[in-house]
């Protein structure tokens, strides 16, 4: 069985919806798949980036999705307003430290072999920085970048994220 994160990034995802259409997928498709085909369905773990969010953290099972519906569930997810990425089922955690202030981050590598580093929120004891994240467009609200392959361009691109968050106008903040 093949392995993939999904990282669910938007303003609105809508729970609901996405619960019904992976029910579809599990219990229609899935499920009622021999053991034999089940084999060789993909899963997809569902992670979350949600802009303006005050709602708690909310969870939905994995997904599992047949090769030959990929492209067409990746089409259903695509028409709803969220951004969806499909990552390889790698992640690594990196961590920079500005004004004494340690700030983690988790990073993913989508298909298209773009790098996502997404805040961790539980390091941001007071949640000063989460808080002025979500002030930011959905864009700056975590970093992403082509092609990235050594420890000193995952490093580079976390200190230069941080540091042009810190520097957003107090403003917008």
């Amino acid at each position: 069985m093949n392995r993939y994160y999904g990282l669910f990034l938007g303003t609105a995802i809508p729970f609901k919806h996405l619960k019904k259409i992976i029910r579809k997928f599990n219990d229609d498709y899935y499920d009622k798949a021999s053991p034999e085909r089940q084999q060789d369905f993909i899963e997809i773990i569902p992670e979350f980036h949600i802009n303006h969010s005050h709602d708690p953290h909310r969870r939905l099972e994995c997904i599992m999705v047949e090769p030959a519906f990929l492209n067409r569930f990746l089409e259903i997810i695509n028409n709803l307003n969220f951004t969806f990425i499909l990552c390889h089922y790698t992640h690594g955690h990196f961590q920079t430290t500005m004004n004494g202030i340690e700030y983690s981050v988790t990073n993913f590598r989508s298909l298209e072999d773009v790098v996502y580093l997404l805040l961790e929120d539980e390091d941001d004891i007071e949640r000063r920085f989460s808080k002025k994240l979500r002030t930011l467009p959905l864009e700056k609200q975590f970093a992403s970048a082509p092609g990235i392959k050594t420890s000193e361009e995952y490093q580079h691109l976390l200190d230069t994220w941080v540091k042009e968050v810190l520097a957003y106008p107090a403003k917008n903040a």
